[in-house]
């Protein structure tokens, strides 16, 4: 890897007036990307203001002030967060149709400035893709309901590449998904190496075995959506019928859900310069995308990072 250098000016006025000193890394194959230097992990580009920077705003999210009532997911990019997100939403709010716009408690702690979230209306649904040594320490402390998704890691890089690959810079990523999926083995990428941030996970769920934790699988609740609503409703205690969790599971069926999720937040992708969060939502599309070469070069990989994993994962439906 190339040595990091830090981006002051080459950026577009209207992305560097509301975002932090960035960084350019280069792979092994030339593509450069950009990504905020966190410290112990490297942050997407967020807008998080120009008058700060990375490394603080990890370290103000994991000291923040966190409420009885706040709910929080977690989760590596692209494991259905927003799937989820909209979901545990109707169920906090006993909502039976889907709202025509993102609701003010659903606060991204990545993006969004800690004198922000404090702002925002209980109960907060906090959700966050950052690894679990950087969630609020708060979190663990006052035992607030903790809902962390995981989804088969090809399905997770196929996703991943074909957001950051399509997206404008300085999200974007400009190499072919061969080359991502090496970046992400040797490497890792925004956020850290997949197999790591699983590792991690898993062994802070054992070490606080007190702290309400409940693992959503995304391929288990795409077998059955209807009980993926009704076991979140028991999980989260929000006392949604049966009929309603039925109906919650219906509005949130991914084919319903993202041409008027699309529509809503056409205007936050447009300034963000990001494209759809929706993609196919499907499971076993790495298919398409694995090379009969690159696929047995990651189950080896796979399988020697992963062999003290406990999760066994479906990788298609059929």
């Amino acid at each position: 890897m190339s040595k990091v250098k830090e981006i002051l000016d080459d950026l577009p006025d209207e992305i560097m007036k509301n975002t932090a000193k960035l960084s350019l890394m280069a792979d092994r194959f030339g593509n450069t990307f950009y990504f905020g230097n966190a410290g112990s992990f490297w942050s997407p580009p967020f807008r998080i203001g120009a008058d700060t920077d990375y490394r603080t705003h990890a370290r103000s999210i994991r000291d923040m002030e966190i409420r009885p009532d706040d709910v929080m997911i977690c989760s590596y990019p692209k494991t259905g967060l927003h799937w989820q997100q909209e979901i545990i939403n109707m169920l906090m709010h006993k909502a039976d149709t889907l709202s025509t716009k993102i609701d003010n408690n659903i606060c991204f702690l990545d993006s969004l400035p800690v004198h922000v979230l404090s702002t925002r209306e209980s109960p907060r649904l906090l959700v966050t893709h950052m690894p679990f040594k950087n969630v609020p320490k708060q979190a663990l402390e006052k035992k607030i309901k903790i809902v962390y998704l995981d989804r088969n890691p090809k399905d997770v890089l196929v996703s991943y590449y074909n957001q950051v690959h399509k997206n404008k810079y300085p999200v974007h990523y400009p190499g072919t998904f061969e080359q991502f999926v090496y970046l992400n083995l040797e490497v890792g990428f925004r956020y850290g190496d997949l197999f790591t941030y699983l590792i991690h996970w898993q062994d802070g769920i054992d070490a606080n075995p007190d702290v309400p934790i409940y693992k959503s699988v995304y391929e288990d609740v795409k077998l059955d959506e209807k009980a993926g609503v009704k076991k979140l409703n028991e999980f989260l205690g929000t006392g949604c019928s049966e009929e309603l969790c039925e109906k919650i599971a219906e509005a949130c069926n991914f084919d319903r859900m993202k041409p008027i999720r699309e529509a809503n937040s056409a205007e936050e992708q447009n300034s963000f310069k990001i494209s759809s969060y929706y993609r196919k939502g499907a499971v076993g599309d790495w298919k398409n995308w694995f090379t009969e070469d690159l696929n047995e070069e990651f189950d080896r990989e796979y399988k020697k990072h992963m062999a003290d994993y406990r999760t066994v994962y479906k990788y298609t439906l059929d």
